[in-house]
């Protein structure tokens, strides 16, 4: 993507959302509650730079492992998105339909690389699907297990949930047992809090939640907040370079 065409779209500068040694993200008004009520969304708040060394340390917990299966892109892409999720979220899942296809073709040209994350707040039935998201990545099926659950914005718990998760493993070729299994491994319990882990020590503390090469943006805002965030980290990129 040429540099005038992303100059032409840069995003206003960023609010501050860090304090201290963390970068503090608050949702505030895109979070679902834990009862899982929706706020309203209001327009992008306005902002101002995030200093370099906040901005250092987001772009520090950008993982680039090859052998990551919740990521997508090249692992010396320029721009590294980190999304921070909970299945149960119904803006995290608009995010998925509406933004991330629109995304696709900076991952393609090389240029972004995305990484995703679990943070399962909103209760169990969160965390039991991001467990299952992880054991499908064992399989190298994240992302359809990803695009298949966020496809309908409808809250499972229980035996619902445990016949939506069969239903989608079935539907991308996973193997039932191996799922099974993995599923309800020490391994997918530690991958799935390392994640949520992440997310706390920074502030996050709603979803969903991302980084580009460090800077925060806070909820499920519209399309151009996320192509003008990756011009101008690209933009930084190839000054940089």
């Amino acid at each position: 993507m040429p540099s005038s065409d992303r100059k032409s779209r840069r995003l206003a500068p960023w609010v501050p959302l860090a304090a201290g040694a963390a970068i503090l993200i608050a949702i505030a008004g895109y979070a679902i509650t834990a009862s899982g009520g929706e706020a309203d969304q209001p327009d992008a708040p306005p902002s101002a730079p995030v200093s370099a060394d906040i901005r250092d340390m987001g772009e520090q917990l950008a993982r680039r492992d090859a052998d990551d299966p919740m990521a997508m892109g090249e692992t010396d892409a320029p721009v590294v998105l980190i999304a921070y999720s909970d299945y149960n979220c119904p803006f995290c899942g608009r995010w998925v339909r509406d933004i991330q296809p629109e995304l696709m073709p900076y991952v393609e040209d090389g240029d972004l690389r995305i990484e995703w994350r679990e943070f399962p707040y909103l209760g169990d039935a969160s965390t039991t699907a991001a467990r299952a998201a992880h054991a499908a990545g064992r399989q190298g099926r994240f992302w359809e297990f990803h695009d298949a659950y966020y496809a309908e914005d409808e809250k499972l718990e229980g035996d619902a949930l445990q016949d939506e998760l069969d239903a989608i493993a079935e539907a991308i070729g996973l193997d039932g047992k191996r799922f099974d299994d993995d599923r309800e491994s020490g391994e997918a319990a530690q991958a799935v809090q390392r994640d949520f882990d992440e997310g706390v020590g920074i502030g996050v503390n709603g979803t969903p939640a991302f980084l580009i090469n460090g800077q925060p943006v806070m909820g499920a805002q519209p399309l151009p907040v996320f192509t003008q965030a990756v011009d101008a980290a690209l933009d930084d990129a190839e000054g940089a370079a």
